[in-house]
């Protein structure tokens, strides 16, 4: 993953509109069927209930980068509008040409076409980052990693942030 900072998982959740909605619906959509995720919502959702920074940034720093993957799934719920019409436009340009660059094994994935791997791989990096700019949140390392991991499975991201680094 790209480096990110504790501060920039700070400034993300500070600059989120509704910090305990995004929470909720992590707790709705994610939380059956795995307790850590559970967890960790309920704690976060503690923590800001009280509406201020002190909390939510004491638990950020207890906890990161410890839970650093459940940190980026709940920023995810904290930008919905960003998440959905970035990763939308992204997935619509580059799914087929991208998915023809490598293929699944029993090891994970196999890099077929490392030139167009990582030709789409950094212009998908450039689309990100020029939309958190244009939205006008964070565009920290912490963010482009939530957006790149909400745009490429696990073992493909894997791959991926080994292209970007």
């Amino acid at each position: 993953m790209l480096r990110a900072t504790v501060d920039e998982v700070k400034e993300a959740f500070a600059a989120a509109k509704n910090l305990n909605a995004a929470l909720k619906n992590l707790l709705k959509k994610e939380g059956s069927g795995t307790p850590q995720i559970v967890g960790f919502a309920k704690e976060f959702r503690n923590a800001v209930g009280s509406g201020k920074s002190g909390p939510r940034d004491f638990f950020i720093e207890k906890h990161y980068p410890a839970k650093e993957l459940f940190f980026m799934g709940a920023v995810r719920y904290a930008f919905p509008e960003l998440i959905e019409a970035t990763v939308g436009s992204i997935v619509e340009k580059f799914a087929d040409q991208f998915n023809a660059t490598y293929e699944r094994n029993d090891n994970g994935i196999k890099v077929t076409d490392a030139a167009g791997f990582k030709k789409i791989a950094k212009e998908v990096h450039s689309i990100i980052k020029a939309d958190l700019k244009a939205a006008e949140v964070p565009s920290s390392n912490f963010m482009q990693n939530a957006l790149l991991a909400t745009v490429f499975e696990i073992d493909v991201f894997e791959e991926v942030m080994k292209v970007l680094e």
